[in-house]
């Protein structure tokens, strides 16, 4: 069965937080290498809170790596990556999420080839941790984003996943529910994250439920590919914040509860 959780921090009062909310899980998403050694060096307190509280990681996501350079792979900067993997292993997340950003100064083929390269490594490193390496829909530090890109990547790495987030392909003008139902077998991670258009100019990423995304489809497509995995949900907006934002994620908790059966 699908499990509802949201990106979240990783203190005690995260894991009580989430438990108090009746998910089930917590995403750690990590934005630069600062964040990622906060994590690294709590290794040993996220375990003591999952023991406490029941309430597992389910993902963890290193976003903007920038380790694509001129078509190599930064090793100072992948060793960041690699050692925020074992500790998301350690932990007992099942997902790891990272992408690979695009470098104008070589080819479009070394840029391929290094983003094969990466992942290829990621996989290699987790192989014995039976931990899956994901690749995000985002574009942001990230140009293995989307169908064009992951029939090259994905199509030599047999073993690599996708975190989709709808928003994303919908903000690009993208079929998203074509893109998710074409590649539905290889997602490991969903984000139900909303968001608003008004004609072509995006408003809001309000909650899930009071957006333009055809939630229901969704959850049809997620069903007709198997997906059992996570639904993690990610407050992205300027506008739901503070007692609001509380208010909007249990908004979207209960919209989205009816969908998992």
């Amino acid at each position: 069965m699908m499990k509802l959780g949201m990106i979240n921090g990783f203190d005690a009062a995260a894991f009580d937080r989430v438990k108090s909310m009746g998910l089930e899980f917590i995403e750690a998403c990590r934005n630069n290498d600062e964040e990622s050694f906060d994590f690294i060096a709590h290794t040993d307190d996220i375990k003591a809170n999952i023991a406490r509280t029941g309430i597992p990681i389910q993902s963890v996501g290193r976003w903007n790596a920038q380790c694509n350079v001129g078509g190599k792979i930064d090793e100072t900067r992948f060793k960041v990556i690699t050692d925020l993997l074992d500790s998301a292993a350690s932990v007992g997340s099942p997902n790891f999420v990272c992408g690979i950003n695009y470098d104008d100064s070589v080819s479009l083929y070394k840029n391929y080839t290094a983003a094969i390269e990466l992942f290829g490594r990621l996989l290699d490193r987790a192989k014995n941790s039976g931990i899956n390496v994901a690749v995000y829909n985002c574009d942001w530090g990230n140009f293995v984003c989307d169908d064009r890109a992951w029939r090259v990547v994905l199509g030599e790495l047999p073993d690599l996943k996708i975190k989709f987030d709808c928003s994303h392909s919908y903000n690009r003008g993208e079929d998203y529910l074509g893109t998710l139902s074409d590649w539905g077998d290889r997602i490991a991670h969903l984000h139900i994250k909303g968001t608003v258009h008004a004609g072509r100019r995006g408003v809001d990423d309000p909650p899930a439920g009071m957006d333009d995304i055809k939630w229901g489809s969704v959850f049809a497509i997620l069903y007709a590919r198997g997906y059992n995995g996570g639904l993690s949900i990610e407050p992205h907006s300027a506008t739901w914040l503070g007692e609001l934002g509380e208010r909007g994620v249990r908004y979207t908790i209960d919209f989205i509860r009816p969908f998992i059966m």
